[in-house]
């Protein structure tokens, strides 16, 4: 067995981002020869948690926690801001230190701490190359660093995109969180011995715009493995579409994620279709977006249910017709593929995807897996009726077999098995080198 590093601000039992996915791929890791030690934070600010997830976690995984991060707590690590500012002397000071002078985000501050960690897990594991995991993408310069001192050759592991990352609201960014990003991104970029993104398009992006600078890049798509497949695949169809259609949302509003859009819509669909009901499930935290369903008179439709364990989410996914998917209209976010995709395609429940076209929508049709729509109240009502329509002619847009992920993009075994390929490949070049 071989050894690497893995760091990562977003870990378990921290339940939000990438942090379910990062089980996942440290498993694929172990299961191709590769242990990995995980460096990350002992406390995390205001992230939810949820130690359930500490039950999935492989045994032979090492994981060091190291140091708190106080600032910015309660914001989340995809989210840079929280959105209020405070005008005493105190909270200016506060403000300007958490936007700009730590750089390229609030979490840098975690930063030298993962960096004593990690030399230490280099040298007592003897760890043949690093893996950072963002965001939040200040990990990527404790990579960068740990790499310069140790000769080992390092991947920076995009599980969002970082200057191009449509989730962040970049026209209200400061000036300098704006420039020192695509600063820092080039110097990670030109830094890196290799890339690791999630979708086609993303891999794209970065050769596209480096060119010559960008190292070699291997996409690895937020899939499914046999495991899940076997134990998630839902053999059960959605129940009846009578007098109700429940459409459901699981998860975090992460950066300028927001129901707000689907609302709008989902009010015409009310207003043009009084004889049909329908009501809108959040599995989650609404946050600041709890008071939405009043202020557009839709409160009797809405049902905020709160955080509940990850391995609970199933069972509400499982109560619905539609599954929600949000993505921001702006740009970037076309070249995502939300982490939840995977999980909606396994419920077998027709996927309702708000979103500009991109990978996650080449997807969904291509499995016809659900329904697309753009983010005006029109095309989200005319999804809804479609939907409602073919639902009660008994027609169902989900996978028609487990087979049906095998081979694909989604395939996550046969794509952990390209990553490992591209890591001995790594290691063999600084070997030989």
């Amino acid at each position: 067995m071989k050894n690497l590093l893995y760091i990562a601000y977003t870990f378990p039992p921290v339940s939000t981002g990438s942090a379910p996915m990062n089980l996942k791929v440290t498993s694929l890791l172990v299961g191709n020869g590769w242990i990995p030690t995980v460096v990350t934070p002992k406390h995390t600010g205001g992230l939810p948690v949820d130690e359930t997830l500490l039950d999935l976690l492989p045994e032979e995984v090492r994981v060091i926690r190291k140091g708190t991060v106080e600032l910015g707590a309660g914001v989340p690590a995809d989210g840079l801001h929280s959105g209020r500012k405070r005008f005493t002397v105190s909270g200016r000071l506060r403000h300007f230190i958490l936007n700009t002078v730590l750089q390229p985000d609030r979490y840098v501050a975690w930063a030298p701490m993962a960096i004593w960690a990690s030399l230490r897990a280099i040298r007592e594991y003897r760890s043949e190359v690093i893996i950072t995991l963002g965001p939040p993408h200040s990990v990527h310069l404790a990579g960068m660093v740990c790499s310069a001192l140790t000769g080992r050759p390092w991947v920076a592991y995009f599980g969002d995109l970082w200057a191009n990352d449509g989730i962040v609201d970049w026209e209200n960014e400061p000036c300098a969180r704006r420039f020192w990003t695509r600063v820092m991104e080039k110097w990670v970029v030109r830094a890196a011995d290799g890339i690791v993104t999630t979708t086609d398009g993303s891999s794209r992006y970065f050769t596209k715009t480096y060119g010559a600078l960008c190292p070699p890049v291997q996409t690895l798509w937020n899939g499914a493995t046999s495991e899940e497949i076997a134990t998630l695949w839902n053999n059960k169809l959605p129940p009846a579409l009578d007098d109700e259609m429940v459409v459901t949302y699981a998860g975090y509003l992460m950066g300028n994620q927001t129901p707000l859009h689907f609302m709008r819509g989902m009010k015409l669909f009310m207003e043009r279709h009084p004889e049909r009901r329908i009501r809108f499930r959040m599995v989650g935290e609404p946050g600041k977006y709890k008071g939405l369903p009043r202020g557009l008179g839709i409160s009797g439709q809405v049902e905020w249910i709160g955080r509940v364990p990850f391995t609970s989410v199933r069972e509400w996914q499982n109560l619905s017709h539609l599954l929600l998917i949000l993505m921001p209209p702006q740009p970037g976010n076309e070249l995502k593929n939300a982490s939840k995709t995977v999980e909606c395609l396994l419920a077998r429940r027709p996927i309702l995807a708000l979103s500009r076209e991109g990978d996650m929508t080449s997807l969904i049709r291509r499995m016809n897996a659900g329904y697309i729509s753009g983010h005006d109240a029109e095309g989200v009502c005319l999804a809804l009726e479609t939907a409602w329509d073919e639902m009660s002619r008994g027609v169902l847009r989900v996978l028609p077999s487990p087979d049906a992920l095998l081979g694909t993009e989604m395939d996550m075994e046969a794509n952990a098995a390209g990553l490992v390929h591209f890591l001995d490949g790594l290691c063999n070049r600084e070997r030989t080198s």
